[in-house]
């Protein structure tokens, strides 16, 4: 049976409900920024003098009939902020009656007169309940200059960081807004609790609030149905410990990531589910032990292999294959899109760290450079790993054939490569192009998380009278190609765009008159500090070279005519 009813803050938070945040929960997310939000909202609507209930959402509890006790299924971050807000308040509040009923939506002092022993009204997840209790629902918590302890999680930063963040709010409003505020938040403010005794209907409901839109993820739903297969208590917490290991590893977006790569290795296709539809579908009616085989042999071996992916992490592998593993997956991940790590993972599974996953994997770094160069679309390049993944399972002739682009799609890479390539690519694509080039051709690859600048030698509008050594056909020709472009790891100095070949060089280097910091960092801007000038003949042999670099890497025969 499912129940709903609304209910005021004061009765949420009261003596007919005590909320446990269950073990397959999501850690506690809302920044700062999301709760003092919350506390702008509420003083906007105590100024608007409506007689109307204020609806801050709606939660679901598993509870069972006739108990007060209730696991929270959806609407924890709400209830945890709530928390948090009161007890921000009480702490600062000066009347002794606004601060007892703030107090008991909070916190249960311990009275043994009335055989009452010490609780709290929210019971957070087993691993920060301690810090939660102690550092915010602990009458004056909030109001010390420290927490009761170190935080140990993001969890718990998030929980100190935004009592701070409300408390110097709140001590911005005279104390006879507040106790309005306090008033309005008690008595005025309402949810909708939705409460049912069985598991799989709250799941049901869950379901239903994600579809529209709300705040949870398909990995919460996905979590939840598995979770949900262990009758064993102990065995879901830890089974709840390991997901939210592999969340917290991989950051919540990769971890879906994840989940889909691991879904398109199974179906070898694009869904046209969602993903929770996919996993709901994959795991429907089965029991205990399949989901404890999906989380040792399928999840967690390859949660190890996406970090190191995505890390570029070559260490597994044997000392002398580590330089080549990780070139190519540093190649892999300069490329705009992360279609092929479904394939990187399960050859990782597959092979091994042995010679034939490092020689797939640059076979793997060319081809999806091939098709990215012969610009095609996502549904093309994924029907073209499915046959990757397909070879996998069929033997090395059928990985071979899978991983050999077509005349035609080596065509079309080397006439993109060859040609203007900044008028053919976003900015970002040709940056990440220069990028390859420089890992290439630089004895030690050069790492900037700062501002990265594509620069054309050549301006793309010299001022007139000036570049005359270039006619207007030339121009036409070489101003967007690679040979005419310099990686800078600066912001683009626009003075510097026109100026002729030397004062330009000036400038990348800081030399001379040029007052500007060092830009030319990467090696193929090096080369240009020994070059006199900048004509055709010195523009086709950089261009010559920088394109057979490239080429030669991600194994684009040349055409007879230029080879």
């Amino acid at each position: 049976m499912i129940e709903a009813h609304q209910h005021t803050v004061s009765e949420v938070l009261g003596d007919r409900f005590l909320h446990e945040i269950p073990p397959y929960q999501r850690p506690y997310a809302w920044t700062p920024d999301e709760a003092k939000q919350l506390l702008i909202d509420l003083v906007e609507a105590v100024g608007a003098s409506t007689d109307e209930p204020y609806f801050l959402g709606s939660i679901v509890l598993i509870r069972p009939k006739g108990q007060i006790a209730g696991q929270v299924v959806d609407g924890q971050q709400r209830l945890t902020t709530l928390t948090i807000l009161a007890a921000v308040l009480r702490d600062v509040a000066v009347d002794e009656r606004e601060k007892a009923a703030l107090t008991s939506v909070v916190y249960i002092e311990p009275n043994p007169f009335a055989g009452q022993v010490e609780a709290v009204r929210v019971k957070a997840h087993d691993r920060d309940r301690g810090f939660f209790k102690d550092s915010i629902q602990m009458p004056g918590a909030t109001a010390k200059s420290e927490p009761s302890h170190e935080p140990k999680n993001e969890a718990q930063e998030l929980m100190w960081e935004n009592a701070q963040a409300l408390r110097s709010l709140t001590l911005e409003l005279p104390a006879a807004e507040r106790q309005k505020l306090v008033a309005f938040l008690l008595t005025k403010c309402v949810l909708v609790v939705v409460s049912t005794e069985s598991r799989a209907a709250a799941l049901r409901i869950f379901r239903v609030l994600n579809d529209r839109g709300l705040d949870l993820s398909n990995a919460d739903v996905i979590k939840a149905d598995l979770l949900d297969k262990f009758n064993d208590a102990g065995e879901m917490a830890h089974q709840a410990e390991r997901w939210r290991e592999f969340e917290n590893d991989l950051g919540r977006d990769e971890f879906e990531g994840l989940l889909e790569n691991l879904r398109f290795i199974r179906e070898e296709m694009r869904s046209r589910r969602t993903l929770s539809e996919a996993y709901n579908e994959r795991f429907h009616g089965v029991g205990a032990n399949v989901v404890r085989e999906f989380f040792d042999k399928e999840l967690a071996p390859a949660h190890r292999q996406y970090m190191k992916i995505l890390d570029g992490d070559s260490s597994d592998f044997p000392a002398d294959l580590r330089a080549a593993a990780s070139e190519a997956l540093a190649g892999l991940l300069l490329l705009p899109n992360r279609d092929w790590t479904a394939v990187a993972i399960a050859a990782a599974l597959k092979l091994g760290q042995t010679p034939a996953l490092v020689q797939l994997l640059e076979r793997l770094e060319g081809l999806a450079w091939i098709m990215q160069l012969g610009r095609r679309y996502d549904t093309q390049r994924l029907n073209r790993y499915v046959s990757i993944l397909r070879g996998l399972k069929l033997g090395a002739g059928e990985i071979e054939h899978a991983l050999t682009p077509t005349g035609e799609e080596i065509a079309d890479a080397w006439s993109s490569l060859n040609g203007p390539v900044y008028g053919r690519f976003p900015t970002r694509v040709v940056r990440a192009m220069l990028e390859r080039l420089d890992r290439l051709m630089a004895e030690q690859p050069v790492v900037w998380e700062g501002q990265k600048t594509v620069e054309h030698i050549l301006p793309q509008n010299p001022q007139d009278g000036s570049w005359t050594q270039f006619s207007e056909d030339q121009r036409e020709t070489i101003t967007h190609t690679l040979g005419n472009l310099v990686l800078l790891t600066s912001r683009k100095n626009s003075g510097a765009s026109n100026m002729e070949f030397q004062n330009k060089v000036d400038v990348y280097f800081g030399l001379g008159a040029a007052k500007a910091k060092k830009r030319a960092t990467y090696a193929s801007a090096q080369e240009l500090a020994h070059l006199k000038a900048w004509d055709h003949e010195t523009y086709a042999d950089r261009h010559r070279r920088h394109t057979r670099m490239l080429a030669a890497r991600w194994r684009i025969p040349m055409p007879t005519s230029v080879a």
